[in-house]
């Protein structure tokens, strides 16, 4: 009798774990992205300031800081403003919701950040 209910209460904590892990995750992932972003976005923009202020110089730093933070990123330069503009992307972790049709864009995360090398 005992042992039929603690499988019960285990299976429902195993199933609640589930549930927070793969809810939790795509938050998770936003806010690593959103930090990356930040991060790539001030350390392109340190380079530009203390380097060749180039697009070469832009897309090396970018290309170099962002899989330092496991995001992919997409650096562009506003020159009427004088801002470096980073958008990056990361992947959610999931084992089943970003297979479904529905959910699939929450664990697709893109975050954006600027920074200005003045």
């Amino acid at each position: 009798m005992i042992s039929g209910w603690l499988i019960k209460v285990l299976v429902g904590i195993a199933l609640v774990g589930f549930l927070v892990v793969e809810l939790g995750s795509p938050l998770i992932a936003r806010a690593q992205a959103d930090d990356a972003a930040h991060e790539v976005a001030n350390e392109v923009a340190f380079e530009l300031r203390n380097g060749p202020f180039t697009k070469a110089t832009m897309d090396n730093a970018c290309q170099t800081e962002a899989p330092k933070h496991a995001v992919t990123a997409v650096c562009t330069f506003d020159n009427g403003r004088y801002l470096v503009n980073v958008t990056v992307h990361k992947q959610a972790r999931s084992v089943l919701f970003k297979k479904i049709g529905a959910m699939k864009d929450w664990y697709d995360v893109t975050a954006s950040a600027t920074a200005s090398p003045k």
